[in-house]
């Protein structure tokens, strides 16, 4: 017993000196960091596109911490409005001498979307305005890059470098032969004949419907990224569109003949200009420069500020899921925050930022609950990102206004359930299940036996009646005929464009356009901004990264991703027994 108590305490001492150590180290290095130094005159504020922007500010990692000595000013992704800001007030700045994009269009995940460089790219031709010179150098121009950098005063490409300008294109793959070889059945309730995020495990092509909701969507998201470049470089616009069915791809030179870009050159003769514009001596490097982050940290903060009443901003990025999962939408987190808002006399108006292509039906009632009792007792306003499909649309269905850009994905308002059945396939490795049951669908949910008739149409009066439900909510918050709802419903997606004709959308405009609507609703003229989902402190990240005090989820988990616009969800929950469906919108 001696030796066993000896030996417990051992590894206890232990594990406090490796956690003092730990936090040493991690001192040291914060420490270490130099802190944001003041903005001088001519200042160069350079936005690094190849970094993601995402809507919400990014939670620094503490793995990213000790790999790369905490890159606080430059991480793996930026937040928009992080951007936008510091642009803006950049633009009013006499200490800044121009601005540098620097890079190329990264998109991860649900960052750096068409509706979010939408926004950044009218924050540059902003700046433009104000008569400082816009910089950039490409080493080669896509569609997403030159739609961003379009406005620049200088656009240089490389010699040999590439314009590429081939239009957009959807690729869907099809799984059904492959389940059929390999012996997996697929069976699936659904409403709404363009709900297609099943089709590829039932078909072996394109379904009609998925083909027409697709090109349109296609046609009117490229309209936009065409009839901008045009705008801002002078072409007309059918120029591009010839170049996209025509050519492709064009070489540096060419797109410097047709007005795409501004000259032909290296780096080094851009650099020449930099040096210039921060009056930095040949052979120097360039010391007069600042990150979006950065700048902004170097601002002087108003003494006042906390003294304002408060427009808050809450962002819903990600999958829709149950539980409390900071990285997704998740229902009991996200109806907390807006819970918190309306109980808050400080909050006088509220923005839900919505980049989502849905997920969980339930996690996404928790949150439209909360909408509903918020809206009776303040503004209440919602901002579409790259996409508000789905679940992203029921959560927002009641929005005071809501604002969305040409761009953005939205509407598939329907329903869908999808069950596997690997029978055939666990038996080809010799393995065979039996079951004992109280009642026979007491194993409605294994995945070792197809669904019966009864049981798929007790799951599809489920899914019904969760469509109508749908529909009463979109035309409830919406005040559109019912009737008129079902005809734009059906899974259909739309893009903000054909949504703003339909009624589904309110306005065009980004979050600074959603978050100025809100502060008139409320009858603010004088107010500050607060981020709910801003990173925590570090010690908190630390504790995280470490997996303590991490929530294990019970309800809806996504298994199974699939295509570019929407994720398909398997969602069941890990449990002793049978494992309940999740309807996923």
């Amino acid at each position: 017993m001696k030796g066993f108590l000896k030996t417990v305490f051992a590894s206890l001492v232990a594990l406090t000196l490796f956690f003092v150590l730990l936090l040493v180290l991690v001192g040291a290095i914060i420490t270490g960091q130099e802190a944001t130094p003041p903005v001088e005159d001519k200042t160069l504020l350079v936005l690094n596109l190849s970094v993601p922007i995402t809507d919400k500010a990014p939670r620094q990692k503490f793995s990213d911490v000790l790999g790369n000595a905490v890159q606080k000013k430059e991480g793996g992704q930026q937040s928009l409005r992080t951007v936008v800001t510091a642009i803006r007030k950049a633009a009013e700045d006499d200490r800044i001498s121009g601005l540098y994009l620097k890079g190329a269009v990264a998109r991860e995940g649900y960052a750096s979307g068409w509706a979010t460089l939408k926004e950044v790219r009218e924050a540059i031709a902003e700046f433009r305005k104000s008569g400082k010179p816009v910089i950039t150098w490409q080493e080669g121009l896509d569609e997403e890059t030159l739609y961003v950098v379009s406005p620049a005063d200088e656009i240089v490409l490389n010699p040999l470098g590439l314009m590429e300008f081939n239009g957009f294109a959807s690729q869907v793959n099809y799984y059904r032969e492959a389940f059929e070889k390999y012996g997996i059945d697929v069976q699936v309730t659904r409403v709404g004949k363009y709900k297609s995020a099943v089709e590829p495990f039932l078909l072996d092509h394109m379904s009609d419907e998925n083909r027409e909701q697709l090109e349109l969507l296609m046609t009117d998201m490229f309209e936009e990224v065409v009839d901008a470049i045009a705008g801002s470089r002078g072409v007309p616009a059918d120029k591009l569109h010839e170049l996209a069915r025509k050519e492709a791809v064009i070489p540096a030179e060419e797109a410097r003949k047709r007005g795409y870009v501004t000259a032909v050159d290296y780096y080094d003769v851009v650099l020449a200009r930099l040096r210039e514009l921060t009056d930095t001596d040949a052979g120097k490097d360039i010391e007069r420069l600042t990150g979006v982050a950065g700048y902004l940290d170097s601002l002087e903060k108003d003494e006042d500020e906390d003294d304002k009443d408060k427009v808050v901003v809450i962002y819903a990025e990600g999958d829709i899921v149950s539980g409390n999962d900071e990285d997704k939408v998740a229902g009991n987190r996200i109806s907390r925050l807006l819970r918190k808002a309306r109980e808050d006399e400080d909050v006088k108006a509220v923005v839900l930022r919505v980049n989502s292509p849905g997920g969980s039906a339930d996690a996404s009632d928790i949150i439209q609950r909360e909408t509903i009792l918020l809206k009776k007792e303040k503004p209440f306003i919602v901002s579409m990102g790259t996409v508000a499909a789905s679940g992203g649309y029921w959560i927002s269905a009641y929005g005071d206004e809501i604002y969305a850009e040409p761009n953005t994905i939205t509407g598939s308002i329907g329903v869908f359930g999808m069950f596997l059945n690997i029978k055939k396939l666990v038996n080809e490795f010799g393995v065979k299940v039996e079951t004992v049951r109280t009642a026979p669908a007491a194993d409605i949910y294994s995945l070792f036996r197809p669904k019966t008739e009864e049981e798929l149409a007790v799951i599809q009066k489920f899914i019904d009646n969760i469509y109508e439900r749908f529909l009463d909510k979109v035309s409830e918050g919406r005040k559109l005929d019912r009737a008129a709802v079902h005809e734009i419903a059906q899974g259909r997606v739309w893009s903000g464009r054909q949504a703003l004709k339909l009624g589904l959308v309110d306005r065009f405009g980004g979050l600074n356009d959603a978050i100025a609507a809100a502060a008139e609703k409320a009858g603010l003229e004088d107010y500050r901004v607060e981020e709910y989902q801003q990173p925590g402190s570090f010690m908190d990240d630390i504790i995280k990264e470490l997996g303590f005090g991490a929530s294990v989820g019970t309800g809806c988990l996504p298994l199974i991703p699939c295509g570019r616009m929407w994720n398909i969800f398997w969602a069941r929950r890990m449990s002793g027994g049978s494992m309940p469906v999740c309807p996923m919108i």
